[in-house]
């Protein structure tokens, strides 16, 4: 269950499972940096944060931009109402992913604050304890065989819910000790309405995020590791 409230410019959006009141200030890094348990995390644009809501951890993520408009609209968008905001957007895919099992972060609240023609936004969501970007944990040592093919099953998963993910990368999965993987960072993420071709698109996005990370970091990765993960995806 949700809750949708206006305060000042700015429309929130939480959940009723959550007892705290979010203001807006609550949605900006710079609130949060004298608080307890602030930390800036690894991987993104550096807008995200570890802070404590409550006595719980949780990230709260900053939309912005990259590529040469990001030079230009650091975090701004373009307003077309609130339900088209990217919050709202990616606080629904994440809540179909949940409801369909899928291992991705709990959501607590969503806040897009609107200036004339432009917003900025944010997106809270619960912290994934234990876990590490697979590129991390690929910089220190190999996946075994059979996690390649689970990570690849999870990927099949998600495109059978009809959920494309605009930016799967090796940054953007997770994995615990437990070798269990969660993914992260539904930004742009669509739903299909049907299997179709679709899908190898953010399959290819993958691999090149590996190979790209592969060449610079000199990843615990190779050519049979892929076809592991492709032999999952397609059993």
């Amino acid at each position: 269950m949700t809750r949708e409230f206006k305060s000042s410019k700015c429309f929130i959006l939480q959940s009723r499972e959550c007892a705290h009141e979010f203001s807006d200030e609550e949605f900006t890094g710079g609130y949060w940096q004298h608080q307890p348990g602030h930390q800036a995390t690894a991987g993104g644009r550096g807008g995200s944060y570890l802070i404590d809501i409550d006595g719980r951890q949780a990230v709260l993520r900053r939309y912005q931009r990259g590529g040469h408009i990001g030079k230009l609209l650091t975090d701004q968008y373009m307003w077309m109402g609130w339900r088209m905001t990217r919050p709202w957007r990616e606080w629904h895919i994440l809540q179909r992913a949940r409801k369909a099992g899928l291992p991705v972060p709990e959501t607590i609240a969503a806040c897009a604050c609107r200036t004339g023609l432009w917003y900025r936004a944010a997106l809270i969501t619960a912290y994934l304890e234990d876990t590490e970007m697979l590129t991390q944990r690929l910089q220190r040592e190999k996946l075994a065989p059979e996690s390649w093919h689970q990570l690849g099953l999870l990927i099949k998963r998600m495109h059978a819910e009809g959920i494309r993910h605009a930016d799967l990368t090796s940054d953007n999965v997770l994995i615990d000790s437990q070798n269990r993987f969660y993914l992260i960072d539904f930004d742009q993420a669509r739903v299909m309405n049907q299997i179709d071709d679709w899908q190898w698109q953010p399959l290819y996005r993958f691999q090149r995020s590996i190979d790209k990370r592969n060449r610079k970091l000199n990843l615990n990765y190779g050519e049979d590791d892929w076809q592991l993960l492709m032999d999952g995806y397609q059993s």
